[in-house]
This record gives structure tokens, C-alpha cells and sequence, in this order.
């Protein structure tokens, strides 16, 4: 039976990654097990080609990998004529430098690079998508794609208030960019809010889930953030998250489902 490892927002600390990986039984020449990416696989950690180059050594057979909001903030500073400040702040420019084993001064130089649009083209494929979807379970970056009564929100403000949205019962097909705009979302706040209408449990990265037991859980002590990012599960809210927010905690978290838990 084939087993399932689902991992998110890896943010390059290949470490971490490999670390839990392989303390949950992870097996890279066991063809049963697939490696389920919610996103989030570059910037902020030290070790870009490292994870790179692992998901790339998994046949695409057993690696289903969804878009997050740093793969969109990867492909569009590649589009750019100059990184802009959150291009810097979020490590998306350390990324590319870490990709092209930092061989170019120039900006224009590096993001011309053949490897680089390489990885461009890859991401922009039809084997990345934006959720991945079974009979009980709903695998996205962060949440599904909600409709916006306020047009003129954009979309960071999907984590600031959800008072303007509502459940789009045709999430699935949806724009290009109501996909990229809902994978700025708050997951918690949103399944709080009773969003989630789709009867499947969603699994999500994006934030970490520090918060999430803090605000949905009525939990004596609060998780601190610099210390604990546990897997967060909730029937009420049909919802798991499963950031461990590895820039701080340096920890990756590795849900492990069964073929019989997702059909």
C-alpha cells in the first residue's frame, strides 16, 4: 500500500527536511512512498540546490508538488528588471544567487541564467498545480480560492480580514491569480471563520501552527512560536496545518498518511 509524506514550506533548510523525512520512515528508493510538497520549497535557508536538487532525484511519479507564494514570488523576480525590497527581505534574490552557484555581480546577468529559467519553466509546468484533491482530503499552500465581495481588496489583504470573503463553491476553477491571491490567506482565520465548505479536510503550510493552536484550540497554555510547531489536526474545523515555521525553529514537520486514509 502506498504511503504518503506530506511536507510544506521547507523554505530551503534541506537539513531539517531530510532530517524528518527520514525519521518518519521515508524511503527514496521505495516506490510506494510519494512525497506530497504544499509549497514554499525556496528562500529564506541556506541550502537552495540541496532541496533543489532532492525533489528533482524523485521520479515525478512519486513527488506531487503545489504552488505556494514564494514559487509565485520566485517566477515573477525573474520577470523583473530589478529585485524589489521584499524580493531581498523573503531571500527570493539569495535564492537565485544560491542557484547559480553565485557566479554573476550583474542582476540581469544572473536571472538570464539557463538553469534559472530552467526552474522558471519547471514551476510554470503542468506538474506543479495548485491543490491536489482526494476523496477526504484537500492539499493546497494555504487555503482554497475564495470569492471576494470587496473588489477592491488585493490580495494580502486575504490575511488581514476575511469579513469580505465567502465560500466559492467553484474554487476549482478558478483563475491563475485567484489561485496565486489565496495562497496569501491566513488558514486559520479562514476556517475559523467557516470557509472551508468543501466537507474534505484541508491540509495546508503557509503559517505557523503555533497560531493555530493558539486561536482554535482552548488551550490552558500558548504554544510559543520560537519553540514548538507541532502538526496541528482539527475535525472541528477540518483542518491541518503543518508549517513549522523551520527559519525559527529549525524543524520540518512530515505528515504521514496512508493510500486508505486519503480514498
Amino acid at each position: 500500500m502506498k504511503k504518503y509524506f506530506v511536507v510544506s514550506d521547507i523554505h530551503s533548510f534541506y537539513f531539517p527536511f531530510i532530517t524528518e523525512l527520514q525519521r518518519k520512515e521515508f524511503d527514496i528508493n521505495n516506490d510506494e512512498h510519494i512525497l506530497i510538497f504544499c509549497g514554499d520549497l525556496f528562500d529564506r535557508g541556506p541550502d537552495s540546490k540541496k532541496v533543489y536538487e532532492f525533489i528533482k532525484s524523485l521520479p515525478v511519479s512519486r513527488r506531487i508538488l503545489i504552488r505556494g507564494n514564494h514559487e509565485y514570488l520566485f517566477i515573477d523576480l525573474l520577470y523583473k528588471d530589478a529585485p524589489d525590497y521584499y524580493d531581498i527581505s523573503n531571500g527570493t534574490l539569495k535564492t537565485i544567487d544560491d542557484l547559480t552557484d553565485n557566479k554573476y555581480l550583474n542582476f540581469c546577468d544572473m536571472v538570464c541564467d539557463e538553469k534559472l529559467k530552467g526552474i522558471k519553466n519547471w514551476i510554470l509546468s503542468n506538474e506543479w498545480v495548485d491543490y491536489y484533491e482526494t476523496n477526504n482530503y484537500i492539499f493546497t499552500h494555504s487555503f482554497i480560492p475564495l470569492t471576494i465581495d470587496d473588489s477592491s481588496y488585493i490580495k494580502h489583504m486575504y490575511s488581514v480580514d476575511v469579513g469580505f470573503l465567502s465560500f466559492n463553491h467553484k474554487w476549482r476553477n478558478v483563475t491563475q491569480k485567484e489561485f496565486e491571491n489565496a495562497t496569501w490567506g491566513c488558514p486559520w482565520k479562514l476556517a475559523k471563520q467557516g470557509l472551508n465548505k468543501t466537507g474534505k479536510t484541508i491540509v495546508c503550510g503557509h503559517w505557523h501552527t503555533s497560531d493555530f493552536f493558539n486561536n482554535l484550540k482552548n488551550l490552558k497554555y500558548k504554544y510559543n512560536l520560537y519553540i514548538s510547531n507541532p502538526i496541528f489536526k482539527s475535525k472541528r474545523y477540518k483542518l491541518i496545518g503543518i508549517d513549522a515555521c523551520t527559519a525559527v525553529t529549525n524543524k520540518v514537520n512530515v505528515l504521514v498518511l496512508s493510500e486508505s486514509d486519503l480514498w
